[in-house]
């Protein structure tokens, strides 16, 4: 059964070896010590407690010490696609449940510091990107348009759902996705920055829809066009379509007026790395970031060199990060293409991060001898952390965390503050304990923080009482 409310525990009394995060079943929540400010982790609980594979809300006053437990304790939710913290106000749940409309819910500290569910209910259709823009969490997803040519295929657009944080209301709009950078291509985007009063999404070119394949004016490749159908999951592809883009070396950024992706917006493309993406199945991750003083950096893990299948156009760039000076339309030229795997014993990664300043965190592939860089689109391996450094365009990986071959997933989002980023790292000697680790970039060191005892961590933020 579901708890509404969640008390606050003393770090103090945790850290002296008594796990005392609990969940009161008073709905007057009377036990436990109560605070206006504190963070929320959301965690997969432990065989022990019997309800192994639920999701749980935990509470903590401090990420750098002590330890909590999801037994007995914790507000009970559906598992969740992704965990967005909201400007330390709401926590929303996004729910993807493989494609079909999912029930997403957000949760806010009340008054009396109590975690809570709010009242609105989100049936979002399915996502492959999502992000915060102006007052809104966005999310993003490949759709059908009703736009059909006379033989009924159907326009590719991009689907939005914006869940306005305050007033809890859902609106959509689809906008066209067909031939967007014009080249015949239809596209989705991958993660948004606000930065100089802008908003910057990455572009991810996908191949030509059956519409794009016989409606393109401009010239292709008619050799990718698919005679059969093929592929799987989110890789499969009907006949008649090209099913992945025949520009794996290019990146893409669209820079538009706010966060209503309206108007014409303003493209800056490169031939110098591939497009700017992490990839996980159908999750495309953020890899665009503003550092602190509006430049924004661009990582694109070379995931063309993974495009080898049939029909399919190959690419080699490899891992590699470019800049967007402050209020520039081009790649900043100065700056050039900094080869991430030349610095990484030829590691290409999987995601990343800003922390603070112009450092950020990079979720590494580790790689094995069958394949050394590591780079695949199902996420794996990807058990190393490194920062980073903007300005200077240096490279090194974290210290300080279990061994690579130890650890058996990161959080989906590092929390940042002070200076600092603190992730969750599960790993499979951990048993029933987890930890959240703290990641100083001047240092390149972690440090073990929070002790959870919990199956797994998925996400830590913070929320302020409203």
């Amino acid at each position: 059964m579901k708890r509404k409310s969640l008390l606050w525990v003393s770090a103090f009394a945790v850290s002296m070896g008594s796990f005392l995060a609990s969940c009161s079943d008073d709905e007057n929540g009377t036990d436990g010590i109560k605070t206006v400010n504190g963070y929320v982790l959301s965690v997969t609980a432990s065989e022990d407690n019997g309800t192994s594979g639920a999701t749980y809300l935990l509470a903590a006053e401090s990420l750098d010490e002590g330890s909590i437990t999801a037994l007995k304790s914790g507000v009970e939710t559906a598992a969740g696609t992704a965990w967005i913290y909201f400007k330390d106000k709401y926590l929303y749940n996004l729910q993807y449940n493989q494609g079909s409309a999912g029930e997403t819910e957000s949760y806010m500290l009340n008054a009396n510091g109590e975690i809570t569910t709010r009242p609105g209910v989100y049936s979002i259709t399915r996502f492959v990107t999502y992000g915060i823009c102006g007052d809104n969490v966005v999310t993003v997803s490949a759709v059908d348009t009703n736009e059909e040519d006379a033989n009924g295929n159907k326009k590719k657009g991009l689907g939005f759902n914006f869940m306005h944080a305050a007033n809890e209301a859902l609106s959509t709009k689809t906008i066209t996705a067909e031939n967007y950078l014009n080249n015949g291509e239809f596209v989705t985007f991958a993660g948004f920055v606000e930065a100089n009063g802008k908003v910057y999404t990455s572009v991810v070119p996908m191949g030509m829809s059956k519409w794009g394949v016989q409606n393109y004016t401009g010239s292709f490749d008619q050799t990718k066009v698919a005679q059969e159908a093929g592929g799987s999951s989110s890789s499969a592809y009907e006949a008649g379509v090209i099913p992945i883009t025949q520009y794996p070396d290019k990146a893409f950024i669209a820079i538009y007026n706010d966060g209503t992706f309206s108007g014409t917006p303003t493209i800056v493309q490169t031939d110098q790395m591939g497009f700017a993406s992490g990839r996980m199945r159908s999750q495309y991750y953020q890899t665009i970031w503003a550092d602190d003083n509006g430049n924004i950096y661009a990582f694109s893990p070379g995931y063309g060199r993974t495009h080898t299948a049939k029909y399919y156009t190959p690419g080699v760039k490899k891992a590699s990060v470019m800049r967007i000076a402050k209020g520039a339309t081009t790649f900043d030229s100065s700056y050039g293409v900094v080869d991430i795997e030349a610095l990484a014993d030829g590691k290409s990664f999987l995601r990343c991060w800003h922390i603070t300043g112009d450092y950020f965190l990079l979720q590494m592939f580790t790689g094995n001898d069958a394949n050394p860089g590591g780079l695949e689109s199902k996420g794996l391996g990807a058990t190393r952390l490194a920062i980073y450094k903007g300005s200077t365009k240096s490279f090194n990986y974290v210290t300080g965390l279990p061994a690579a071959d130890k650890i058996t997933s990161f959080g989906s989002t590092p929390y940042c503050e002070n200076g600092v980023a603190y992730i969750p790292v599960s790993t499979s000697d951990g048993g029933e304990y987890q930890a959240l680790y703290k990641i100083n970039p001047t240092t390149n060191s972690a440090t073990k923080g929070l002790t959870v005892k919990t199956a797994s961590i998925s996400s830590v933020g913070k929320l302020t009482a409203q």
